[in-house]
């Protein structure tokens, strides 16, 4: 395989990123040149506090305000989000990024809008292609420059026809995880490592890269029922981590409190049942590799609707009342395993199409 395909991201969390590394790595293992660019290190300083800073912030202290500006019709009706002098400004920035590439993979809608809006102005000869990381088919995803959408599910399929893109546009990959999740085996060995008991229950609790939703009140209401243990990975949130140490103290036996970490699959193999928030690509790690999954109250907008997506079919049992966490999760251990749901070599499917994409094909 040959060609070069840029692969562009922007952090609003962790899995936006993460998706474009394993696009990246998957493309260059097949031979082909697949730089990274992170919008958050180009974009004019006004852009990236409006649309990351600012998202963070909406999410985190007035959620009602970011599930008003999900669900408004508004963005939709204007057909972007960004204003257009700050577009152009943003665009004229991307554009010397390209630098000779066939194809521009977009994980992120922001990152899919500068790229679309350079491609409308004939600011370079290259196919666009989306991937999708959440499974919720957001209107503005839908630019007629968009040569190839990644989906994470056949049932997105006949949402994105009703948006008016044709099914030669489409392809179902799943969201492009690690092979290691997909391959994953059971192993307890991180549990004895941790100084927990390879025989007893183990819960792995998650909130993303930045370690969002209410994990310190789900650890304590696991910690309720006298059998499980539970490893609480608090991400890079600093201020999280610190506050559950008088936690941890107090069940020095049943409970460990980690930071970022970039070995989850061992973390996976060793437990039983894994309760997190909405993140898209959490859950589909999880459910790659065969986990049971409890999930948490999400943060508003996409991550709501990938629990609703996930639940429907059953993939995932819904905890709304924490105090409910410890029977939710002895359900989980009592009931079957987790079915895996998802395509398999989701990375190399989605490496494979950007490839040809990035040829001309």
């Amino acid at each position: 395989m040959s060609g070069r395909c840029l692969v562009v991201s922007y952090g609003l969390g962790t899995g936006h990123h993460r998706v474009a590394e394993v696009v990246s790595e998957r493309l260059r293992a097949e031979g082909a040149e697949a730089p990274i660019s992170r919008l958050e290190d180009w974009v004019p300083w006004e852009y990236d506090l409006l649309f990351r800073k600012g998202y963070l912030f909406c999410v985190f202290r007035l959620p009602w305000l970011w599930q008003w500006m999900y669900s408004t019709p508004l963005f939709a009706r204007r057909g972007r989000l960004a204003f257009p002098g700050m577009a152009r400004r943003a665009r004229r920035r991307f554009e010397p990024l390209l630098n000779g590439a066939g194809a521009v993979a977009a994980t992120q809608v922001n990152a899919m809008e500068i790229a679309a809006d350079a491609k409308a102005a004939g600011r370079g000869d290259f196919r666009l292609a989306v991937v999708l990381t959440d499974y919720d088919v957001y209107p503005l995803w839908a630019r007629p420059e968009v040569d190839l959408y990644l989906l994470p599910h056949g049932d997105l399929v006949e949402p994105f026809l009703r948006l008016g893109v044709g099914p030669q546009r489409l392809a179902v990959t799943g969201i492009p995880v690690d092979p290691a999740f997909e391959k994953l085996a059971p192993d307890r060995s991180v549990l004895a490592e941790l100084g927990l008991e390879e025989g007893r229950p183990a819960v792995l609790i998650l909130g993303g890269g930045v370690g969002a939703g209410p994990l310190g009140e789900a650890a304590e209401a696991a910690l309720g029922d006298a059998e499980l243990q539970v490893i609480l990975v608090c991400g890079r949130n600093e201020r999280l981590r610190r506050s559950l140490i008088p936690l941890a103290q107090a069940h020095p036996q049943r409970l460990r409190i980690l930071g970022y970490r970039t070995d989850l699959p061992r973390f996976l193999a060793a437990c039983d049942v894994v309760v997190t928030k909405g993140g898209g690509l959490t859950l589909t790690e999880a459910l790659a590799a065969g986990k049971r999954c409890v999930v948490l109250p999400g943060l508003p907008g996409q991550e709501r609707a990938n629990t609703a997506f996930m639940a429907a079919r059953g993939w995932v049992s819904v905890c709304e009342d924490l105090a409910a966490l410890p029977l939710k999760v002895r359900r989980a251990l009592e009931g079957p395993e987790g079915q895996r749901p998802l395509p398999k070599d989701s990375a190399l499917h989605a490496a494979r199409l950007l490839g040809a994409l990035a040829e001309g094909g």
